[in-house]
């Protein structure tokens, strides 16, 4: 068994709607490499996924946005999904949850169409990022400068497009990066 992230807490940020193939694809790639994956939401009890076209599973909330801390992880996850995006907008908690994150230079994993909440929480500027190409526009109007790679790093930010293609690839790298962290982490 991989423990590359033995003693590493990883924030999973969802809402009603999150993208249920990227969430589910990150937390066993999170959960093998021994990470504790621990899902933050406004919602309470459960939160729904969306699997294609329709609702999807379930999952345990573990802990609720609005009483949550960065300062308790080590790492956040924002897996997309428009409808949790929307959800996840509609509280000031997630503002200051990623906001603290960013400026803790803590890393900050974005999948796919999650960059809009990088947007809507002023996390953009001055940063280079990657994702959906239909985004490009939208992130240069932001203050954001675009890289055309599936997946790009920015310092701590992470960030690419995640279909079902290059989903595998966006997790393995996610892995390494969040592995290269927690070593630097322990050098410091």
């Amino acid at each position: 068994m991989d423990k590359s992230l033995l003693g590493m807490k990883v924030a999973m940020l969802l809402a009603n709607g999150f993208s249920q193939d990227n969430m589910i694809a990150a937390q066993k790639a999170l959960n093998e490499a021994s990470a504790n994956v621990r899902v933050v939401s406004p919602e309470n009890g459960l939160v729904n996924g969306w699997d294609g076209q329709s609702w999807g599973h379930h999952f345990a909330v573990d802990t609720s946005l609005s009483t949550t801390l960065a300062a308790d992880y080590s790492a956040l996850v924002i897996p997309g999904g428009q409808r949790s995006i929307d959800k996840l907008n509609l509280t000031a908690h997630t503002k200051r949850f990623i906001s603290s994150f960013m400026a803790s230079s803590k890393p900050v994993i974005v999948m796919d169409d999650a960059l809009h909440i990088m947007i809507l929480t002023d996390n953009i500027k001055g940063r280079i990022v990657s994702g959906p190409a239909n985004m490009r526009d939208v992130v240069m109007q932001a203050g954001g400068e675009w890289n055309n790679k599936a997946v790009y790093q920015d310092n701590a930010l992470f960030t690419g497009a995640v279909d079902a293609q290059n989903r595998t690839v966006f997790i393995s790298d996610m892995i390494n990066h969040l592995s290269t962290s927690m070593v630097a982490k322990q050098a410091a």
